[in-house]
């Protein structure tokens, strides 16, 4: 019994917690040939790159471009 009391707690002391937004944006890199390449960049209201928030796709040239739309 004794742990659902202290988890109700630490829920509630999630509650008041802030988040700090990130903005992803996605770049589409023309390749020659059958796919191109997606960079997909988050920036923090900083506009700083956080950690992890980077990252390359190759996709068909077709779903490529309907990720960057």
């Amino acid at each position: 019994m004794s742990d659902t009391y202290s988890s109700n707690g630490m829920v509630e002391n999630l509650e008041d917690r802030r988040l700090f937004a990130i903005t992803v944006t996605n770049e589409l890199v023309k390749v020659p040939g059958p796919t191109d390449t997606v960079l997909v960049v988050g920036t923090n209201p900083a506009g700083h790159l956080p950690p992890g928030q980077q990252d390359e796709i190759t996709l068909s040239n077709r779903e490529a471009r309907k990720l960057t739309r």
